[in-house]
């Protein structure tokens, strides 16, 4: 029974299909152990089970029936075989890492919807602590705000270009934002020529949000949030604080229609503040 197995019990017995075992033997990978030449019938032996065993092993790191057939029939000395181990070792911890990156994007989008849902009839500002946040930095030569829509399109093709050179992950660009430094928002001089993008934690960052305590207003245009930055600082001193940092503005939620010719997006207005010492004179 065992010496000579038909080919559907040895399928059977090692969670292959018939088919599988088909294609091993036409490229030469596993043949039957006996061929009846009148019936044509193929029978294996039990013990080729260890064959298919390594097969089913070595697959799950993704190397192919090719590289398999490399490991298991022509790898002689362990040196080699080392090196084609390590090779596979290599590819598999970049996908790690791919892997990664594209969970924390996903996450990350999860994030800005949910954001989304909670704060888009939000009408008043509210202080929020951030984490210290690494962002890739992108100096453009036009102010933003005195940009059309097909302007600011442009320029963002051409972050984009930079950004895919740099070899981070695109999914990093759902969530494009400008900086416009301190001394210009307080002014009321509402110039942001940088643009930005969160970049992963172990990429060297041109620079960094830092963490503390931001001011944040929500809003969902450009157009939106022109008029809005003035309100923004004005609020901010009613409510006695005071900014200590550059003025961030994020996309945090964008989802836009297939057949849609301008940009749907909901924009978090934020700037790192400290409440000012009350006036003891007072």
């Amino acid at each position: 029974m065992f010496s000579r197995m038909k080919i559907g019990d040895f399928a059977k017995y090692n969670d292959l299909s018939v088919q599988t075992l088909r294609y091993y033997e036409q490229i030469d990978l596993l043949h039957p152990a006996y061929i009846n030449k009148n019936s044509k019938y193929r029978y294996y032996h039990i013990n080729q089970s260890a064959a298919v065993d390594n097969i089913q092993f070595l697959k799950q790191f993704n190397f192919s029936l090719d590289e398999i057939k490399h490991i298991m029939n022509d790898t002689e000395g362990l040196a080699e075989l080392s090196h084609t181990v390590e090779k596979k070792k290599t590819e598999l911890l970049y996908q790690q890492e791919r892997l990664k990156q594209q969970l924390e994007d996903i996450e990350s989008f999860q994030a800005g919807a949910l954001i989304f849902q909670e704060k888009q009839h939000q009408t008043e500002v509210e202080i929020a602590e951030f984490p210290e946040r690494p962002i890739l930095t992108y100096t453009i030569d036009k102010n933003i705000y005195e940009m059309s829509d097909e302007e600011y399109e442009f320029y963002l093709r051409e972050f984009k270009t930079h950004v895919s050179q740099l070899t981070i992950p695109v999914g990093r660009f759902n969530r494009v934002g400008s900086i416009m430094p301190m001394k210009q928002f307080l002014a009321e001089q509402f110039i942001s020529k940088e643009l930005f993008i969160f970049t992963p934690h172990q990429l060297k960052p041109r620079k960094t949000l830092k963490g503390g305590l931001y001011a944040t207003f929500y809003c969902h245009s450009f157009r939106e949030e022109l008029p809005a930055l003035s309100k923004f600082e004005m609020a901010l001193r009613q409510k006695n604080y005071q900014v200590t940092g550059d003025y961030v503005c994020e996309v945090v939620y964008e989802k836009n229609k297939t057949d849609a010719m301008n940009r749907t997006m909901f924009i978090r207005m934020q700037i790192p503040v400290r409440k000012r010492p009350e006036n003891l004179w007072k």
